[in-house]
């Protein structure tokens, strides 16, 4: 495996417990958040130009680290580990 994509799940699984911990502050809403990442996926693929140029493979990895934080950061589910929330983005799009 590319040691890249390693360091990418990390920094995702880091993100998503930095995240977890401002909502269970109160530092951010659940509701920030989902908006926050909503908008990081729309303004991803709004790109209109360059998105024409992507398969929908790239698209849909472009938008891979906002639906992961999405999914990650639900309130109801706890930290798990990057396969089981990467199957579920999979299963998902």
């Amino acid at each position: 495996m590319n040691v890249a994509n390693l360091q990418l799940e990390g920094v995702l699984l880091a993100f998503t417990a930095v995240l977890r911990s401002l909502v269970a502050s109160g530092a951010l809403s659940d509701g920030q958040l989902k908006a926050a990442l909503a908008d990081a996926e729309r303004t991803g693929l709004a790109d209109r130009q360059r998105c024409d140029q992507l398969s929908p493979s790239q698209r849909d990895s472009l938008a891979f680290a906002a639906r992961f934080l999405s999914i990650a950061t639900r309130p109801e589910s706890g930290m798990r580990p990057f396969s089981d929330v990467a199957r579920e983005v999979g299963r998902t799009t």
